[in-house]
């Protein structure tokens, strides 16, 4: 019997992933590897490269970066070494054990802005029911294939109108809202997805206001370690990394559930916060992940 590749296997065949490019971008083969390797060795420069022909202001909102997110091909490059990376790796395992050890059975979940569809399809491949939520460009045109060669019946959804409110037992949004040009509003939509006693798991690298990463918003840094972009719009603290990479807050189910998980865990992750709330007044002291994160890079092959 024929095996059928998981999204990861995908990922990290360097054919695949030249062909699966080239394919949606009509660039040669050859060219496409120039940039992976070019985006191995300094990551996010396929981004920056295309910002700057855009003429676009770096860490400030405005219609026009809207438009770029749909017409660059830049965030293919930048997302494969990011869902291969050994710190997105861990994140991904780490949900999947907070998942099969507080929810039960399967479940219905939603990704908010998964880029290449690598979350969805691995929660997919674990027996839950996705939804993958993205706007239409490369990234989404890069899932539609995952999905379709791995064989996972995930539905695509590209307008939020589409996204039903009240339903999903999980909401996962990594890596979205410091780039969204209203933290607070998108929360509250995010919260409302969710059925009563459902969970957010979220990871918003807010301080990381970077020359690589230029689409990361300033404004936003004043939501850095900020818990109350969730408190308020009835969600609790209930588990996490202590480096929150990611957290997971519950939707109260109408009991005043705010100290009801409150433990060991639940103070130290609270600590992280208060050191992570110095990204509000400046980036720098948090430009090591950077560094970090270019150290777990992988190429292929390794």
């Amino acid at each position: 019997m024929k095996h059928t590749p998981s999204a990861i296997e995908l990922l990290s065949n360097q054919e695949t992933v030249v062909s699966l490019i080239s394919d949606l971008t009509n660039q040669p083969k050859n060219l496409v590897l120039s940039r992976l390797r070019e985006e191995y060795s300094n990551p996010g420069i396929n981004v920056v490269r295309d910002f700057k022909k855009a003429g676009l202001e770096p860490f400030k909102w405005c219609k026009e970066l809207s438009d770029f997110y749909n017409q660059t091909d830049a965030f293919l490059y930048e997302l494969v070494f990011w869902n291969r990376n050994k710190i997105k790796n861990k994140m991904r395992r780490w949900i999947s054990r907070h998942l099969a050890k507080n929810e039960q059975g399967k479940l219905n979940i939603l990704c908010i802005g998964d880029g290449l569809g690598i979350d969805s399809a691995h929660l997919a491949n674990e027996g839950h029911n996705v939804e993958y939520f993205e706007v239409k460009g490369y990234s989404e045109s890069f899932a539609r294939k995952i999905f379709a060669e791995c064989k996972y019946n995930i539905t695509i959804l590209n307008e939020q109108d589409e996204i039903k409110n009240g339903f999903y037992d999980v909401v996962i949004c990594l890596d979205v809202l410091e780039h969204i040009p209203n933290p607070p509003e998108y929360v509250k939509i995010l919260t409302d997805y969710l059925r009563s006693g459902g969970r957010l798991i979220v990871h918003s690298p807010f301080y990381m206001v970077h020359p690589n990463y230029p689409t990361h918003l300033k404004d936003n840094r004043r939501y850095s370690g900020n818990l109350s972009l969730y408190t308020k719009n009835n969600l609790a603290l209930v588990d996490g990394e202590l480096t929150w990479n990611p957290i997971v807050l519950q939707k109260s189910n109408g009991e005043n559930n705010k100290y009801k998980h409150f433990n060991l865990k639940i103070y130290c992750l609270l600590i992280t916060g208060c050191f992570i709330s110095i990204g509000r007044f400046s980036s720098k002291p948090f430009w090591w992940v950077n560094s970090l994160s270019r150290k777990k890079n992988k190429w292929f092959g390794e």
